[in-house]
């Protein structure tokens, strides 16, 4: 690393812990969001189903960096709201991620055989029993490794906070640049440490898919 990009390193890991942080913050409320949408999806009412279902396409289909010049002047014009960059981008971060949590939650809930729920009933459980005793411990091992996929594609798309002026990693890195000059070396740097991010994320995911492989 040169003595010129060295100089900023401060910068590089303010950017990292601000990118993890927007981008949790957006999985915490995707995930929310996208847990409400998954169950509307196995309603019993039609409705909410078709609801669900328009919800989890619309913004499963709309580029993200639609959303993010859509959630930053489309919403402040229409809402006549002042946006800030950090809430624009965490409302377009939420929306991609909880459409993608809906299908993780869907899919774990219906890899219950339904063998399982009619024999749970017939037991006498309540729904509630059902779901904490029965459906929930196997459904969230089957939930796990996409919503570790959810996660890194969420804090990848983080990056596409910086067209809308939020300084995360991305951002950082490009201000560096034109204060030093210095293009590759910055750019590769970015890279290298969204790498070592990600696959982080990714070797925790596979500790707790290990764990939960076991537990039952």
């Amino acid at each position: 690393m040169s003595p010129q990009v060295a100089a900023y390193w401060f910068v590089f890991l303010k950017g990292v812990a601000i990118t993890l942080w927007i981008s949790w913050l957006a999985l915490l409320l995707g995930g929310a969001l996208g847990f409400v949408v998954g169950m509307m999806r196995i309603s019993k009412w039609t409705a909410l189903r078709w609801l669900a279902v328009v919800y989890t396409e619309v913004f499963r289909s709309v580029p993200p960096l639609v959303l993010f010049f859509g959630c930053f002047y489309g919403l402040s014009f229409a809402l006549q709201l002042d946006l800030s960059p950090f809430a624009a981008a965490t409302i377009a971060l939420t929306l991609t991620a909880s459409a993608l949590m809906s299908e993780v939650v869907r899919a774990g809930i219906e890899s219950v055989s339904h063998g399982q729920w009619q024999a749970a009933y017939s037991s006498g459980m309540r729904y509630d029993q059902l779901f904490r005793y029965v459906v929930w411990p196997q459904a969230i091992r089957v939930m796990l490794p996409p919503s570790v996929g959810v996660y890194i594609s969420t804090l990848k798309d983080s990056s596409l906070a910086s067209i809308i002026g939020y300084v995360e990693l991305t951002k950082s890195g490009l201000l560096v640049r034109e204060t030093t000059g210095i293009s590759f070396e910055v750019l590769l740097i970015i890279a290298i440490l969204y790498f070592i991010i990600n696959y982080s994320i990714s070797l925790v995911g596979t500790a707790l898919e290990r764990r939960f492989r076991y537990v039952h």
